[in-house]
């Protein structure tokens, strides 16, 4: 006997989630009421900056998570380039990852755990201020105690997280269209003397593409 997950057929249900939390999280993007999860979002973003740095060869001086949900990374060395690009792939990336585990609920101990593991050793390696430390450590100490004991829908939780870091180039592109923020479009620019504009839709094209890939794989598996 086959039943209706077994022939891959749309998940109707997460398809809405998928899309209430993506149109909610543009639409109150500047309201205070996402605030922690704007940061989160900055932590996985500046986290993309921290180990490009290592893995082209620099060295991180400090990564700096602000509770007004920006952040920045010091780096020697490194490709100034591939470090730039870094936080809106690293955030596609682990979005697009989290959102083809969070479908898993066996996985969602597992994932809380991998969370927990993530934002500990950053915060130890690389974060230099207080609030980072504080805001880091403690997200770690959260994500162990969802890795120990997953209370009913933890696993919706995973997906909010991934939608909103699969989009958060998205978000850096209304920033950048509504109120002029310097992005990593702006520093783009001055590296490559490609337009801010071109980079922050090269970059939003790239997160809808992630989220397709992923958000299929999510939605039609078995």
């Amino acid at each position: 006997m086959t039943s209706v997950s077994d022939t891959g057929k749309l998940n109707f249900h997460r398809l809405a989630l998928f899309l209430i939390v993506a149109g909610v999280s543009l639409f109150f993007w500047i309201s205070p009421l996402l605030a922690p999860f704007k940061i989160f979002v900055v932590f996985i973003h500046e986290t993309g900056h921290a180990l490009a740095t290592v893995l082209t060869g620099g060295r991180v001086l400090s990564m700096v998570v602000t509770p007004w949900e920006s952040g920045y990374v010091q780096h020697a060395g490194g490709s100034p380039l591939i470090i730039a690009s870094a936080g809106y792939v690293g955030s596609a990336v682990f979005g697009g990852m989290m959102m083809w585990l969070s479908g898993r609920v066996r996985w969602t101990p597992m994932i809380f755990a991998g969370l927990t593991l993530l934002f500990g050793l950053v915060t130890i390696l690389f974060v230099r201020n207080g609030f980072g430390v504080v805001f880091g450590l403690g997200t770690a100490v959260a994500f162990g105690g969802l890795a120990w004991k997953s209370p009913p829908g933890a696993a919706y939780l995973i997906d909010i997280l991934a939608v909103m870091s699969s989009l958060y180039a998205l978000y850096d592109l209304t920033d950048f269209l509504l109120i002029g923020a310097r992005t990593d479009a702006a520093i783009l620019a001055q590296i490559t003397y490609i337009p801010a504009f071109v980079w922050a839709i090269l970059w939003s094209g790239i997160s809808l593409l992630v989220v397709f890939i992923a958000g299929k794989k999510a939605l039609t598996r078995p």
